[in-house]
């Protein structure tokens, strides 16, 4: 007989391919418990969606990555480790940048960078499309709202790379990432100390003078919080996305050419990929009271992983689920989780995702995979490195 597998978010291994082991325990242990690390797994669609909900009881407070949470509230302020009424407060202010009107008035600028990227790979051969195209793009769309300047831009990419990277053995930040962490928020008070000597037409201005009804306004605690999530999630969770869509698109060529006949699916890839093999494969939760769950007691206090990423291949709501169908009827995936902590740049990773597999598919509609790098993160996973032969 067997081992039953082990779930392990740090293990180089089943980062590569962590479907069997969720579909696994999707099967045998819906509510899984791993003893090395203490936490436990929610793997089946309605489990995540009903934490997702329930924010009362799967509480952010303290935290929503596993490594880092350590029972204690987040003092940080950092709005995914919030919960009500202060994330409610936190999110109204911030969502002011995040406005319908505000990201439709981006799509030209974001076509024009897409195609600058683009144009230069075309006339045939072989690049890295992570380091030439999909690490580029949402850097470069981030730092247009933000009002990072150009030179500075590879810089703040690097740091937030380094902040997400695990080392093997060890699901504690390393030490370049603690220092990329100082690195990237002395980088942003100074962003602010000069926006507020000197406003500009950028998100940065128009948070630091944004306020309640009542005249609250964020502190610089709370903004040099959110420019960095921004910085960090908003970049790299689309480089992910795009990279992995000309990887599956590449081995389904079958969906591909849907895309190259009719672009219109294009919005549907996007929420395939985000179904089928998502940037974000877990949160982190915290339980505030015992929870009964298939046949065994969630015990308060315990730190829970939803894992978002294991949901999008639950048979019992995705039929099929391990095929790539960019045609696929999709009522509610969970890519960019749901309830109170949805990504609020859903629609921003939308717009940059459609657009780049626009322009992508118009210059390069037949290309091979020739190489693959991946990078490892207890609760990001996707690609760092992308070769294609075109």
């Amino acid at each position: 007989m067997s081992a039953a597998p082990v779930y392990d978010p740090y293990d180089y291994a089943i980062d590569e391919d962590p479907y069997p082991v969720y579909r696994w325990m999707q099967d045998e242990a819906p509510a899984y418990y791993n003893a090395e690390h203490d936490f436990y797994a929610l793997t089946r669609y309605q489990d995540c969606l009903d934490a997702f909900i329930d924010f009362e009881t799967y509480s952010s407070a303290y935290g929503t990555v596993l490594e880092l949470m350590h029972g204690r509230p987040f003092e940080a302020p950092m709005i995914i480790f919030m919960d009500p009424p202060r994330q409610t407060r936190l999110r109204n202010l911030v969502s002011k940048a995040f406005t319908p009107r505000r990201i439709a008035e981006l799509e030209p600028r974001i076509r024009a960078i897409a195609c600058r990227y683009l144009d230069a790979l075309v006339g045939g051969g072989e690049a890295d499309f992570v380091a030439e195209f999909t690490a580029k793009l949402p850097m470069d769309v981030i730092s247009t709202l933000l009002g990072i300047p150009e030179a500075d831009r590879d810089a703040v990419r690097g740091w937030s790379n380094l902040l997400l990277h695990r080392e093997p053995g060890n699901p504690m930040p390393p030490p370049k990432a603690l220092e990329a962490q100082a690195r990237i928020m002395d980088y942003f008070q100074a962003a602010l100390d000069e926006r507020r000597a000197r406003p500009r037409d950028d998100i940065m201005t128009l948070l630091i003078q944004a306020e309640t009804s009542d005249g609250e306004r964020l502190d610089d605690v709370e903004l040099r919080a959110f420019f960095n999530l921004l910085a960090t999630a908003g970049n790299e969770t689309v480089t992910k996305l795009l990279a992995t869509a000309f990887y599956w698109l590449a081995r389904f060529p079958d969906q591909r050419r849907i895309l190259l006949a009719d672009p219109s699916a294009i919005p549907g890839a996007v929420e395939e990929t985000l179904r089928f093999d998502p940037p974000s494969h877990y949160q982190g939760r915290t339980l505030t009271r015992d929870v009964e769950l298939h046949g065994r007691t969630l015990p308060k206090g315990a730190r829970i992983a939803i894992v978002n990423g294991a949901s999008g291949r639950d048979p019992r709501k995705f039929p099929d689920p391990d095929r790539y169908d960019v045609r696929r009827e999709i009522d509610l995936h969970l890519g960019f989780g749901f309830g109170r902590h949805i990504c609020l740049g859903a629609s921003l990773a939308r717009l940059e995702s459609r657009i780049a597999l626009e322009e992508f598919c118009l210059r390069f509609p037949e290309y091979e995979v020739t190489g693959v790098e991946r990078m490892h993160s207890s609760n990001v996973r996707g690609l760092s490195g992308l070769t294609l032969r075109y």
